[in-house]
């Protein structure tokens, strides 16, 4: 009697401890992100979190190196990373991401056609769709029109579309009023472009020398180079150049009007062409469960109407989906009009992919900067 009294007694124990178990709050779903700033806003995390009753995790990274090194020493901790296509081959093949399977995403064909048909994701994925965007962006010309007459301009402008011939980086009346950003990949791809290289992204031997002998040209003609968007803006501002081809045109019109003076600048699409860059989401190898479940509605809500409305009027750069465009800014939509809808864009988008020796591009504007 006393052993069956003790097993009753056990068993009364055990219920009790599993009831209280029962009863502990559940412990959140989790999906974890590793981002560039920008793209993990509480605007729209905290009503993720709400609505899915789980926790956002973010991270953020100052450098693409930075965010591959982490994902790559840590994929288990990390859902959904912010890339652009040119880095997708380093994370495939890496074996750092899964496929994304498109009929999992609602709003996925409210993305313009340019976006859901361009062949980079096909291309880069080996057939598998691994990169859904989010935002874009471009490298343009901004030129102080209040100091450039007109007359001047005339020869290498299309006023109407709002674009201008790379020609004025080699123009003799412009020697000592020109800009442009001192970086590697950007300057070589548009030099490229500029010479009429059909892709700027796999150049031969002959290419490289032609873009150095046109680099230096530019560089000869040039009064300084730049180095982000403030420093953008001060040569500008600072009237140390007129003419400054960078990768920041609407933020840098924002800061313009901030300023008061955006009325003496006007922004150029170069011709023939200039290069595109996508931001945009990849999956993780590592995820499934509640968090793949919860990626793919973060992803999903990233490319929807409210999210697209958002990010357009917090950066300004082009969206995926149209209907965000009404939030755009009268700022972006005076001054980069093709932003509000990429068909509309009046020149050749080179989408940035991986470049055949990113090592020797280096290697070539060093070379460039250094020779007298």
């Amino acid at each position: 009697m006393k052993r069956y009294g003790l097993w009753i007694a056990l068993a009364v124990a055990l219920a009790a401890v599993l009831a209280l178990v029962g009863c502990k709050p559940a412990e959140p779903a989790v999906m974890s992100l590793m981002a560039f700033a920008g793209y993990a806003e509480a605007a729209w995390v905290k009503p993720f979190e709400e609505a899915n009753k789980c926790t956002v995790k973010i991270n953020y990274a100052g450098t693409v190196e930075e965010m591959f090194n982490k994902v790559k020493s840590a994929p288990n901790e990390y859902n959904i990373v912010s890339i652009d296509p040119g880095r997708i081959p380093m994370y495939k093949n890496a074996e750092l991401l899964q496929p994304v399977d498109v009929k999992k995403l609602s709003n996925y064909m409210k993305m313009g056609a340019f976006f859901r048909e361009h062949p980079y994701n096909k291309m880069l994925g080996g057939g598998a769709t691994l990169h859904v965007p989010i935002v874009w962006g471009t490298q343009t010309i901004t030129v102080n029109t209040a100091k450039v007459p007109k007359a001047k301009l005339d020869k290498y402008v299309n006023w109407d579309k709002k674009t201008i011939s790379y020609d004025i980086f080699t123009a003799p009346e412009f020697k000592g009023q020109t800009a442009f950003f001192d970086e590697s990949a950007n300057v070589t791809g548009c030099s490229a472009i500029a010479l009429g290289v059909e892709n700027p992204f796999a150049l031969t031997d002959s290419d490289f020398d032609k873009v150095a002998e046109l680099l230096y040209k530019w560089k000869k003609n040039a009064r300084t180079f730049t180095t982000g968007l403030d420093s953008e803006f001060s040569v500008l501002t600072s009237e140390d150049a007129f003419f400054v081809l960078g990768g920041n045109d609407a933020i840098l019109n924002m800061k313009l009007e901030e300023a008061g003076v955006r009325q003496s600048f006007t922004q150029f699409v170069p011709d023939p062409g200039t290069l595109c860059w996508i931001d945009g989401w990849v999956i993780t190898a590592p995820t499934k469960g509640k968090s793949l479940e919860l990626a793919y509605k973060y992803i999903d809500m990233m490319i929807g109407d409210e999210v697209q409305k958002q990010l357009a009027g917090l950066i300004g750069y082009g969206i995926v989906n149209p209907a965000g465009g009404e939030s755009f800014s009268q700022v972006v939509k005076d001054s980069c009009y093709w932003y509000l809808d990429i068909a509309t864009f009046p020149n050749k988008l080179a989408i940035m992919v991986p470049e055949e020796d990113p090592a020797k591009r280096v290697e070539l504007w060093n070379r460039v900067k250094a020779k007298p």
